[in-house]
């Protein structure tokens, strides 16, 4: 019964959540004037699309390279599966980024048994990287002369970011102690760790590689609207907008990322009304693409209840 529930539960968190978005686009796309498509444009729209999906092949990669890590083995398409599922089908959850590794290891459970560990220490990479990136990207762009109404608090966030970001990189061999002084369920359930030493350069690559083809995701789909970023613009702008998106409150971070897309765009010269329809569209190439390949790929089994023999 518990299982039933749970899974109805996210079907209705789902379906709730896309109709609701479906309604504000409609609403926002009629109410708001967009600049025309030209063959350019749609070009970059479907580059951004790749550029996203890329993305989350590289977390893929970077997943099934701590698996391999611990002397397991996972296959490069299940480790696309487990990137789709946990970075997109899975975010319907409302807890933030915190589901994305349970997802990831759920998802490849039957493949490859006891990946938690890895999954949580490719998450957390991945946080990391992203509030590096972010606060380097902004410490650039204040020195550009940019942010001048907001240099001060801009510079101050930025350490911040950085700080925490060499703390998260650097500093997760705790996690493997941790996991030795948990209870043996726990433990069994989080598997290896594989987060005794700082990632080596194979990680590091898939990271930022990551990183880096979903920032120009964003770039491509604002240039195709007519707003033009510069490169650590638009590192910044994504940063802060998948951090606001990771905290838990909403699925997928529905509100979170867009308020936060607003606010950046804004602090760059952008009013608000002639930046949200970009980003309603960014949103639909970089959350609910990867979300309903997710699904096709592997998140209808992550949504079914497993049947005991």
């Amino acid at each position: 019964m518990t299982r039933r529930f749970r899974r109805r539960t996210i079907f209705i968190v789902a379906g709730v959540t896309a109709a609701i978005y479906i309604g504000v686009s409609i609403y926002a796309f009629t109410n708001l004037t967009l600049p025309d498509l030209d063959t350019l444009a749609i070009l970059f729209l479907v580059l951004a699309a790749v550029a996203e999906i890329g993305g989350k092949y590289m977390f893929g990669m970077q997943f099934r390279h701590g698996v391999l890590e611990v002397g397991s083995h996972l296959d490069p398409k299940s480790a696309m599966r487990a990137a789709l599922v946990g970075a997109g089908i899975a975010r319907l959850i409302p807890a933030g980024g915190a589901v994305t590794p349970v997802a990831m290891a759920w998802a490849v459970r039957r493949v490859a048994p006891g990946t938690g560990g890895a999954a949580v220490r490719s998450t957390i990479l991945h946080y990391s990287g992203l509030l590096l990136g972010t606060g380097l990207a902004m410490l650039w762009v204040i020195n550009r002369g940019l942010y001048e109404s907001l240099q001060a608090g801009a510079a101050i966030l930025a350490g911040i970011l950085i700080a925490s970001g060499g703390v998260l990189m650097f500093g997760t061999g705790w996690l493997g102690s941790v996991s030795k002084r948990l209870p043996a369920r726990f433990r069994d359930l989080l598997g290896h760790t594989a987060a005794n030493h700082p990632p080596d350069l194979v990680s590091q690559g898939w990271m930022w590689g990551r990183l880096a083809l979903e920032a120009v995701a964003l770039f491509l789909v604002m240039e195709a609207f007519g707003i033009s970023l510069t490169p650590t613009q638009a590192i910044s702008a994504f940063g802060i907008s998948q951090l606001a998106g990771g905290l838990p409150g909403t699925p997928g971070g529905i509100g979170f990322t867009e308020a936060g897309l607003v606010g950046a765009l804004a602090a760059f010269g952008y009013p608000a009304g002639s930046t949200v329809g970009p980003i309603l569209v960014y949103r639909l190439v970089s959350y609910w693409i990867p979300a309903l390949t997710g699904l096709v790929a592997g998140g209808t089994a992550f949504l079914r209840a497993e049947t005991k023999p």
